[in-house]
């Protein structure tokens, strides 16, 4: 069985004019909040061996926060989990994965629309997925099963 911890960004900061929105950054209470986040999600036993980021900026710093928390894991950035990124080929990529991996914790952090996208595609389930959330999914016996939901004010608390 092979766990995926589908992590949203943390809060970032508004777009400044002529500001890529890929270079968007957390801000000062999204490092705080995101950081504490992570470490409530590693303090449950949820601790990647290897993740997957968007490119944008914030979601690569949502992922050094998750370093942060768990200790330093393989980790990469990936065009199919950018925030128009395409469901059904996400699918297919991480059933890959989860075939390559056996038993391992895969952390996959990336934007909204496309994680509530994906997490219903896979489950079936219509989730509000909040910044800084992780919704918790495993491979089992061929399909996706749907675990557990963090939403960030659980994983401070």
């Amino acid at each position: 069985m092979t766990s995926i911890l589908l992590i949203r960004h943390g809060i970032a900061e508004d777009a400044r004019p002529g500001q890529r929105d890929a270079d968007r950054a957390l801000t000062r209470e999204g490092w705080t909040r995101t950081r504490a986040a992570m470490k409530g999600l590693v303090s449950r036993g949820h601790r990647p061996t290897r993740g997957f980021s968007s490119p944008y900026r914030r979601a690569m710093e949502t992922m050094a926060c998750l370093q942060e928390a768990s200790g330093v894991f393989p980790m990469e950035t990936s065009l199919l989990v950018l925030p128009e990124s395409r469901v059904p080929q996400a699918d297919l990529w991480l059933r890959g994965l989860a075939a390559e991996m056996p038993g391992g914790v895969l952390a996959l952090v990336s934007h909204q629309p496309f994680l509530g996208e994906l997490i219903f595609h896979l489950t079936g389930r219509s989730l509000e997925v909040k910044k800084a959330s992780c919704t918790v999914i495993r491979w089992e016996d061929g399909a996706w099963r749907f675990e557990a939901q963090y939403q960030p004010s659980e994983l401070r608390g």
